[in-house]
């Protein structure tokens, strides 16, 4: 479980936003293409430039959280988001 703090100190780390179940856009930002898909994870980084997706997957790898990265196009599997882990995304749609 990740503490207050550390969440804190990776939603300043990002240039984008961080958004939590807590949150109201978390509903939204962890929506995909295929509707039968309803994966929650633990946080979403929408992130607005690749640093920002640096900063996350490193964020990820060092909390070992499991992290979906959504990329350009549709995935019928619903790859792109992941229950408890990090979901990464692009601010306004896909990272392409």
């Amino acid at each position: 479980m990740l503490s207050g703090a550390t969440i804190t100190k990776f939603k300043a780390s990002l240039r984008g936003e961080l958004v939590g179940p807590g949150d109201q856009s978390y509903d939204a930002a962890r929506k995909v293409y295929n509707a039968m898909i309803d994966r929650r994870p633990q946080l979403s980084a929408r992130c607005a430039d690749v640093a920002d997706v640096i900063t996350a997957v490193n964020f990820g790898r060092e909390h070992k959280l499991l992290v979906a990265v959504r990329g350009g196009g549709h995935n019928a599997g619903g790859l792109g988001v992941c229950d408890d882990g990090l979901q990464c995304s692009q601010v306004g749609g896909y990272i392409g």
